[in-house]
Parts: C-alpha cells; structure tokens; sequence
C-alpha cells in the first residue's frame, strides 16, 4: 500500500504540471481519488503523469484512443 508521504507527493506532482486545465483535472482526482485506489492504479497514475496535458486531455474526452495500460486510471 502506498504511504501518505507518497500520495502526497502524487498530488503536488498533480497539481503543478503545466496548464491550468491540466493541474485542474489532475489535482482534483488525485485529493479525491487516490486514497481510494489500489496499488496497481496509483503505479497507473504515475505512469500518466509522464505524459503530456494535451496526450492527458485527448485521452479523458476519448479514452479509445489511451495507451491501453492506462485505461483503466483513465476511465476511473
């Protein structure tokens, strides 16, 4: 299980990434969601933050078109 120095460290990395949208988005999911989330999707999640915010937005308004590995953070 993830520690909360972690999740921490998830969020602020959420939060300060580009665009306004992007950390918007990010930062909102990562308070509300992640404690919620198993190992396997937060691993996901940081995955998604190697991205870009424009790969990022594509991926939320079509999520056909994501990685299929990051699907399932993606539709969470």
């Amino acid at each position: 299980m993830y520690d909360c120095i972690m999740l921490k460290k998830l969020i602020y990395k959420s939060h300060y990434r580009g665009t306004k949208e992007g950390d918007f988005i990010l930062s909102s999911f990562a308070k509300n969601m992640l404690q919620q989330c198993s190992d396997n999707e937060i691993k996901m999640y940081e995955a998604l933050l190697e991205y870009t915010d424009v790969e990022i937005h594509e991926w939320t308004v079509s999520s056909q078109n994501a990685p299929s590995h990051l699907q399932p953070i993606i539709l969470k």
